[in-house]
């Protein structure tokens, strides 16, 4: 069963857009069937569309992760875009209190899928301990 195996652990860098993992984040995927682990210094910005950000900061990093061209596992576009989706509904089934806010959430997690699945430029684009000034 897909699980968050750690709590995110994260820096806020200078400028407010980015993020560097503190401690290493740990998750298991049903849909590739492995575990997937952040390592500290990884740097990302969670969501790299602000007007449609999703309410997961994890399954935010997890897609900036599996992007990267060195991460392991080594996925395609799409299969990091499932595991953002699979990530997503994770989080909503553990803090979704009612029919409204689960409605609205999965909503949300099938537009912003649809979205990184489309969006062109950013796929395997940086390595996964880049540098800030790499990433900008």
């Amino acid at each position: 069963m897909s699980n968050f195996l750690t709590p995110l652990i994260v820096e806020e860098l200078l400028d407010g857009r980015y993020v560097r993992y503190i401690e290493a984040f740990r998750y298991y995927s049903d849909y590739l069937k492995c575990e997937i682990e952040i390592p500290p210094m990884f740097i990302c910005d969670f969501e790299s569309v602000p007007l449609f950000k999703s309410p997961s900061k994890r399954a935010g990093g997890l897609h900036d992760y599996l992007c990267r061209t060195d991460s392991v596992p080594l996925v395609t576009k799409w299969q990091a875009a499932m595991v953002y989706f699979e990530a997503q509904k994770l989080r909503d089934s553990l803090v979704c209190k009612n029919i409204f806010q689960k409605s609205w959430r999965n909503f949300l997690s099938h537009f912003k899928t649809s979205v990184v699945i489309c969006a062109p430029g950013y796929f395997h684009k940086h390595k996964v301990l880049s540098t800030l000034e790499e990433i900008r």
